[in-house]
C-alpha cells in the first residue's frame, strides 16, 4: 500500500497561517511526523487562498525546498492548477521523484501535465472528472478515467506510474456515494488492471459524526475492491490498523504475519511509527 501524507495541506488553517507567514519549523515538523509514521509520499499543497497564481508558485517552491531537506521521502506535488504544477515539477526535477496530483480530463490540462509526467517518470493520479464535473454513475466515471487512460498511453506513461482516483464523494450528501465510489474503483481494477488506484478516504465522512470510525471503514472496504494508495494522515494510529485489516482481509498479507506482528508490537496504538505498512 502507497500512503501519500497529507498534512502539509494550506486548506487546513494552521498549514496555510505557517506558509503565509513563512514558519518552517511548523512544516518541517508535520513532514517530519508524516515521514516516522510511514508516508512513503509527502503531499504538497500551497493554495492559502490569499495570493495569486505566482505567490502560490514561490509558496510551493519554498514548501518544495524545505521538504527536500527535512525527509528522503518522495515528494506529491497538488494543485488544481496544472500551471503551478508544471513550475513545482521544473523546481523539483532531478532533485527526488515525485508524484502529480492530480489531472483531470480536460484537454488543456493534459496538454501540459502528461508530458511531464512522461517526461520526469512521475507517478500521476488521474481524477474521474471532466470538464462537465463528476459523473454520478460507475460505469461513467470509468469512461473518463479511460479516456485519461488512451491520452497517457499516448504521452508515454506506462500503465504502473497512473494512479485512477475514483474520487469519494460525502455520504451525508448522498447514501450512495461511498457505493459509487467502490464500484468505480472495481472497475478500473477490472478493466485496466495494470494501472493503479488512489483515494483520499476523508471525504466520505464529511458532515458526519464519528468521522474516522466511518473513514476506517470505507478504507478497509477500498482496499478489498483493489485500493492501492491512500491520501491519509499517517500518524493516526487507526488509520495504519485499518490498512493492515485491509491487507490482511483483501489476501495482501500472508499467513497475517504483519497484522499479527503489528498487534504484538502495539503499532496500531502508538502515535507514530516507522514504516508500519509495507509498500506493495
Amino acid at each position: 500500500m502507497i500512503i501519500i501524507g497529507e498534512k502539509i495541506n494550506a486548506t487546513r488553517k494552521s498549514i496555510a497561517k505557517a506558509i503565509i507567514s513563512k514558519n518552517s519549523s511548523t512544516i518541517k515538523q508535520q513532514i517530519e511526523d508524516q515521514d516516522i509514521s510511514g508516508a512513503h509520499y509527502i503531499d504538497l499543497n500551497a493554495g492559502t487562498g490569499v495570493g495569486d497564481e505566482k505567490r502560490e508558485t514561490e509558496d510551493m517552491c519554498w514548501l518544495i525546498d524545505l521538504a527536500l531537506e527535512t525527509t528522503e521521502k518522495n515528494l506529491s506535488i497538488d494543485s488544481p492548477n496544472p500551471q503551478i504544477i508544471q513550475k513545482a515539477a521544473k523546481h523539483l526535477a532531478g532533485r527526488r521523484p515525485f508524484l502529480i496530483n492530480s489531472v483531470k480530463n480536460d484537454k488543456k490540462t493534459l496538454d501540459i501535465l502528461l508530458p511531464i509526467a512522461a517526461q520526469h517518470k512521475a507517478l500521476v493520479i488521474a481524477l474521474a472528472m471532466d470538464v462537465d464535473g463528476i459523473p454520478e454513475e460507475a460505469e461513467k466515471r470509468y469512461q473518463v478515467c479511460r479516456n485519461t487512460y488512451k491520452e497517457a498511453k499516448k504521452a508515454g506513461i506506462e500503465d504502473k506510474d497512473i494512479l485512477f482516483d475514483p474520487l469519494v464523494m460525502p455520504i451525508s450528501a448522498n447514501h450512495n456515494h461511498g457505493r459509487i465510489a467502490l464500484d468505480t474503483l472495481h472497475i478500473i481494477k477490472t478493466k485496466l488492471p495494470e494501472t493503479l488506484t488512489s483515494m483520499g478516504v476523508s471525504n466520505i465522512s464529511y458532515g458526519l459524526l464519528k468521522r474516522s470510525w466511518i473513514n476506517e471503514a470505507f478504507l478497509i472496504a477500498a482496499i478489498t475492491r483493489g485500493l492501492d494508495a491512500v491520501i491519509c494522515d499517517s500518524t493516526r494510529p487507526s488509520i495504519r490498523k485499518a490498512i493492515a485489516l485491509g491487507r490482511m482481509i483483501a489476501g495482501k498479507d500472508k499467513y497475517c504475519r504483519h497484522f499479527t506482528r503489528g498487534v504484538r508490537r502495539g503499532d496500531f496504538e502508538k502515535p507514530q511509527l516507522e514504516n508500519p505498512c509495507s509498500k506493495i
